[in-house]
């Protein structure tokens, strides 16, 4: 009878040891993978948006789809089993006694294509100069603001060809830097800047009005005194005002009025695909457009892109890389060492997310599990 006694009481206490534990089970497993469900969600986003920067840059059709949930599921199975055998010729009986648990884990992903009408017109809508503001008022370079998301301040444009399909000729966009340049440096100084002014009486968002304001430094020697000048003179300003009302129209704007005018949220996209470095044997093959200047040289994108992005190439897999993907052959990414071009595809991010939230297409949802 002990040994009897013996035999069951082990497996049960396997069963009740296991039943403790799947009590934390659960809240647990939250811990545990929260973070890398967090972590793969955004590694796959940020390698999905260099890929479609990269296939723009060969003029390939871009695809985004939209995680729009994972649903796990856990499950917790317990089973016991007795056996057993009564030997009537010798005394030697058999018992056998088994115990069992099984732990799983089961998820399933949905995913969106984002298209249709509404999300097409939200591609090509300019981006909101609120949008815009909101960046400036929390910190983001006045700078890369203006070279990314402007199309045109008044009648300073910024390169508007290569908010398309990579031109043959290289873009006009030497007055924009300039004026970008100049105005990073005055808004550091606090002799530039872009805020919110509420009417009379009026204390609610919805009624502010943008304002753009421009101050010459109080000692008429100051270096920056020359990029005030140097402001007025590309924007066209009224020589008597420092305060301007600030509008998304810069076509037939009033003395009193600067005309901000948004890139789309595709123009933004082409324009950071020209950052992409391209094979020589890519280019020679005729598989993207090669852009030359006036005198019929080769144009270098990093010329007028600067810091703001840096799409690099490698035949291998590259060990330093932020983000990678690999295209046509070769191995396409942003260094993790480069700053900038982080800042601006974080930007590019943010910018995706508002301005196509709301403008998803109603194409079929595909529900993925994973898993057996």
């Amino acid at each position: 009878m002990r040994s009897l006694a013996c035999c069951i009481a082990v497996p049960l206490s396997l069963v009740a040891l296991a039943a403790g534990c799947a009590s934390n089970f659960g809240p647990s497993s939250v811990r545990a993978e929260r973070p890398n469900y967090n972590r793969e969600i955004i590694q796959s986003q940020e390698e999905q948006m260099l890929l479609n920067l990269v296939r723009l840059r060969y003029r390939d059709t871009p695809m985004f789809v939209e995680l729009t949930s994972v649903v796990t599921s856990y499950t917790f199975d317990r089973n016991l089993a007795l056996g057993g055998r009564l030997n009537t010729v010798t005394p030697n009986d058999e018992l056998t006694a088994g115990a069992g648990v099984t732990l799983g884990n089961r998820p399933t992903v949905t995913y969106l294509p984002l298209q249709g009408e509404e999300f097409a017109t939200r591609m090509l809508s300019p981006l909101p100069l609120d949008s815009i503001m909101l960046f400036a008022q929390n910190g983001w370079s006045i700078e890369r603001l203006l070279l990314l998301c402007v199309q045109r301040v008044n009648d300073v444009e910024n390169a508007p060809s290569a908010t398309g399909p990579t031109p043959a000729l290289k873009p006009d966009y030497e007055k924009f830097a300039e004026l970008a340049s100049r105005l990073r440096r005055l808004s550091v100084a606090k002799l530039f800047g872009m805020n919110w002014e509420p009417g009379t009486g009026e204390t609610t968002p919805p009624t502010r009005r943008p304002r753009f304001w421009l101050r010459a430094p109080a000692d008429p020697a100051d270096p920056l005194a020359p990029d005030v000048a140097a402001v007025r003179r590309l924007l066209d300003l009224d020589p008597n005002l420092e305060d301007f009302h600030l509008t998304q129209f810069p076509y037939h704007r009033q003395a009193d009025e600067v005309g901000m005018r948004g890139r789309s949220l595709l123009g933004l996209l082409y324009y950071l695909a020209q950052s992409v470095e391209v094979p020589p044997e890519h280019a020679a093959a005729g598989l993207v457009t090669v852009t030359v200047d006036d005198q019929g040289r080769r144009f270098d994108w990093q010329t007028l892109l600067g810091e703001t992005m840096h799409i690099r190439t490698s035949k291998q897999k590259p060990a330093d890389a932020f983000v990678a993907v690999q295209h046509r052959g070769w191995w396409y990414y942003v260094a993790d060492s480069d700053l900038t071009s982080k800042s601006s595809l974080n930007l590019l991010n943010f910018l995706f997310s508002l301005q196509s939230a709301s403008g998803k297409g109603k194409s079929p949802i595909l529900t993925l599990p994973v898993g057996g």
